[in-house]
């Protein structure tokens, strides 16, 4: 291997001091700098905490797809965090259950009136929060809420554009991946508190987590510390530094939640929002929520529903009111753990039993793939480090 390319940044905690194997952080750095010299990713940064501590913060590798040695990865890179994104709109509809404001078995079409009407009446916010709505596969070419939406111009309800791609099943028949649900929990979130689903995550999520570098929006101040993952990347960030300030969209997009993949972040600044849900719902002296309803969130909630998404053939999909809780054969971690992760590709795992949690960012320079070593292997090497 060539001279690794590592920046390492601050931590809180010696390892060892919390229990866990730092020799474990170097088979980490060189299992993915192997990925970034082979060229299947473009850099790597990751934050790892234990007991509430950051014991590991670094960034390998690259910025920018050109692999430019002045431009490396940093431990505060930014990058869109795609569907991790639903794991924190998912809090955020926990906080309004925990407010008295709504409760996960209620019908979306209570909160949302264009839902009033079959086939959608009888969908609940817990169904859509575990993607057992029925509504339709992201990636379905037949029916997809996307393609009706982006029809739509500025100021259409996007709502029921989108319904028209009707539902792929009943409810709890299948599980099916939406997005789709996750922007019309956003609708609900808007509806329900008055305010638009991004400012109620900013103002009760990220504000009191101090994640300062954790936006919806991205200005030109942040530009020169996000990932340029693609030419596409490079292109509205030189369009926004060159307008000086946020570009304008005059798009139906404009008006659509960003709740289901729109979140920009960092590693440090998720690895507040992982240890928040290790730690029952604080974080520090800030509460987010409370313990029960994490265990409410993270409870498996179906059961013998089966999975067909991207070529699955599961007959039991392991799922929460938000989080992912796949297990099996690939991973080692306790069987309490919780994660999502997000395309591109970002991984938060939660593990309250260890109280170890992780956050990493793998930016795949083929964004058309899924490299399971860059996700299942490393969190078998990060979870190995447990004394």
């Amino acid at each position: 291997m060539g001279e690794m390319i590592l920046q390492i940044g601050n931590v809180e905690e010696t390892p060892e001091l919390v229990g866990y194997d730092s020799s474990r952080i170097e088979v980490l750095n060189n299992h993915l700098w192997r990925m970034i010299e082979d060229k299947r990713l473009i850099g790597a940064s990751y934050c790892i905490a234990k007991d509430n501590k950051v014991i590991a913060n670094n960034g390998l590798g690259y910025r920018t797809y050109k692999r430019e040695k002045d431009k490396p990865m940093l431990p505060d890179t930014i990058m869109r965090v795609a569907s991790v994104t639903k794991l924190v709109t998912a809090v955020a509809i926990f906080k309004l259950v925990e407010d008295g404001f709504i409760r996960p078995d209620e019908q979306m079409s209570k909160y949302i009136p264009q839902m009033d009407k079959e086939p959608f009446k009888v969908i609940t916010i817990a169904q859509v929060l575990s993607h057992s709505s029925g509504l339709p596969f992201d990636s379905d070419e037949k029916n997809n809420p996307f393609a009706y939406i982006e029809k739509c111009k500025k100021g259409d309800d996007w709502i029921e554009a989108g319904l028209k791609a009707g539902v792929a099943c009943k409810p709890k028949e299948q599980w099916i991946y939406s997005t789709f649900g996750y922007l019309l929990l956003g609708a609900l979130i808007q509806n329900v508190t008055g305010i638009s689903a991004e400012e109620y995550i900013t103002k009760n999520i990220l504000e009191p987590l101090d994640m300062k570098d954790s936006t919806f929006i991205i200005g030109p101040e942040l530009c020169d510390r996000h990932l340029i993952q693609f030419e596409s990347h490079e292109e509205i960030m030189k369009e926004i530094m060159k307008k000086g300030s946020v570009l304008d969209d005059d798009s139906i997009w404009s008006e659509v939640p960003k709740t289901g993949g729109g979140l920009h972040s960092t590693v440090i600044d998720l690895s507040k929002f992982a240890r928040m849900l290790c730690n029952g719902g604080r974080f520090g002296n800030t509460r987010i929520m409370g313990k029960m309803t994490i265990e409410k969130m993270r409870t498996q909630y179906l059961f013998n529903v089966p999975n067909y998404c991207w070529g699955a053939n599961e007959k039991n999909r392991l799922y929460g009111m938000g989080p992912d809780l796949r297990r099996g054969d690939a991973i080692i971690t306790s069987p309490d753990f919780f994660f999502h992760e997000g395309w591109g590709y970002i991984s938060v795992v939660v593990d309250p039993r260890e109280n170890l949690s992780a956050v990493w960012f793998v930016p795949y320079t083929d964004g058309d793939i899924w490299l399971p070593e860059s996700l299942l292997n490393v969190k078998n090497i990060i979870w190995s480090g447990l004394i």
